[in-house]
Parts: C-alpha cells; structure tokens; sequence
C-alpha cells in the first residue's frame, strides 16, 4: 500500500544523504524499496492517469524539500542535499511533515501561505496533508463530473425516445465519425428497421457504416433478447459493427452475448458510459469554468 504523501518527505531526504546527485527516476526507485511497494502498487496511477502516484509523490517530496531549502536542484532532473538538509539529517529526525516545515523554515512557511502573514487556504489544510495538491485537484475534478453524470443521465431519461435516438448519432459524430452532422449520420423510422434506430459512416469517406441501437431505458437493464434482436438486425443488414447505446446498464447475460457474437463486432454503451462520453465531447453541456495547469517547458530553455 502506498504511504499518503507526507510520509515520503523524510525518505527522500535521507536518500540524498550520500551528498550526490539524485535524479528523480532513482529516488523514486529508493522509495519503492524504501516503502516495500508491490508492482501493483508502482502500477497505480493518479485519478487522471497522467503518472504515477509514486512519480507524483516523490515529484512533489522534492518540490516542497526545495522550498524548504533542505535539496536543490545542480541541473534539471538531479536533486542533491543541501547544508541546511544535512544539518536536519544530524539532529536524528526521523520524519517531516507540511507542517514541520512551514514552522521552521520561513521560506516554506512563504510557498504555501503565498507571503501573506495569515496565509491561505492551502496553509490551513496542510498539516495532515494526505495526498499531494495535483492529487486532489484531480479527485475534485473527477467528483465534480460524477456528480455532473448523475445530473445529465436523469436529464436524458426525461426526454422521448425520438430525442435519445438523435442524440446518439450527435454524440458519435462529436467522436470523429461521419465527419458533419449533415451527412455522417441518419435515424432510420422504417417499419421494418427491426432493432435498427441508427446508421452512420464510421469515417468521413463513408468506407463502413456503424448500425445503432439506442434504448431509453429509465429502470430496467437490457437482457440477452435485446442483444440477439440486434444481432439478427445486424446479420439481416449484412452489417459486421453495431453499437448499442442505453440509459440503462446490460445484464451479464447481455454482455456475453454481444461477445459470442459471430460475424459482428458489438459495442455495448450503458448509462454510465454513455454519460462520461457525452461529457468529454461536451454534448448536452458546456464549460462552465476553466482551470489551465501548466508547466515548464523545457524545450524553451533548452534553446540554442
């Protein structure tokens, strides 16, 4: 299990005790060892998946050390101790918290009260700090879309199955295919679609067409009948790729069916899904506030 935050101040001090330079892919290697960690552990990575939690963890142990004064960085990627870092180390302390750090060393103490006497908010909270800033940025940002998702699928359930069918062929053409909305998709009301609600070109050249199904379902989950009433469609059309999009969840029966199916390649939506790729190609929403993170670029001062 891998250690909350505050628990990798310490080891990744004591791991530049040697007084050479460090780069970040062995201290994090150090930390591994040093926390016992499985693979399993190395393997998990943050809530938006951009690294590791051991990377995040050991990239922000430094950061906020370097604040401190106790490393510095010789060159971009290296970290080695600093005096005021061995003069630490000599005093036989054992572990350093945020909290440590902001009541002895001013300049830390300035880094997260954005040098302001009564410091702020992030201040505040920094004492049983768990996880490090990035982390829960990116956790409030994911429940801010579940909670967000909840709101949206009860919206669409609300509306008539004519507008759920027109709003999966909008939501695949926001995903690339068909190109325009104009001529990538089409909703069929033929009397003999038999399980078909949808078609669209899977690319702009129109070289295959994806069949849809889409269920408005407000309770219940798609069974097995469903998905074999698709795939007769499907097989009757002469077509080898459908989806099937519902607001609903699908059954294990369902699900290994449309995996059993022979000749046809099925994509099975349910609710949850449908509402997380609504929400990344904003279909039935809209930005409401953007935070833009940033950081250095390299390449910039990298130039000759």
């Amino acid at each position: 299990m891998i250690p909350p935050f505050a628990k990798f101040l310490y080891p990744v001090l004591n791991a530049l005790k040697d007084e050479k330079e460090h780069p970040l892919k062995k201290l994090m290697e150090e930390m591994v060892n040093t926390f016992s960690l499985s693979e399993t552990d190395v393997a998990e990575r943050v809530p938006c998946g951009y690294e590791t939690i051991v990377q995040n963890r050991t990239k922000w142990a430094t950061t906020y050390l370097g604040k401190a004064g106790l490393l510095s960085r010789p060159k971009r990627g290296t970290y080695e101790i600093t005096e005021e870092g061995k003069s630490l180390l000599k005093t036989g302390i054992m572990e350093l918290t945020p909290k440590y750090l902001r009541e002895h060393y001013q300049s830390f103490h300035d880094f997260v009260s954005g040098g302001e006497d009564e410091g702020n908010l992030h201040d505040s909270t920094i004492n049983d700090q768990i996880k490090t800033p990035s982390e829960v940025m990116d956790e409030a940002f994911e429940e801010i879309n579940k909670s967000l998702a909840s709101e949206l699928l009860d919206h669409v359930k609300d509306q008539s199955p004519e507008f759920f069918e027109q709003l999966v062929v909008k939501l695949l053409v926001a995903m690339g295919y068909g190109g325009s909305l104009n001529n990538a998709g089409i909703v069929t009301k033929m009397s003999h679609d038999d399980g078909i609600d949808g078609i669209i070109k899977e690319d702009k050249l129109g070289l295959d067409n994806i069949y849809i199904q889409a269920k408005r379902y407000t309770v219940s989950a798609v069974q097995k009948p469903e998905i074999q009433k698709f795939i007769g469609a499907l097989t009757e059309q002469g077509a080898t790729k459908g989806v099937f999009i519902t607001t609903a969840k699908f059954s294990d029966g369902a699900v290994e069916t449309s995996k059993k199916a022979s000749g046809v390649k099925i994509v099975l939506i349910d609710g949850d899904m449908l509402t997380k790729l609504m929400i990344e190609n904003n279909v039935g929403v809209s930005p409401k506030q953007t935070y833009e993170i940033k950081k250095i670029d390299t390449d910039f001062f990298n130039e000759e």
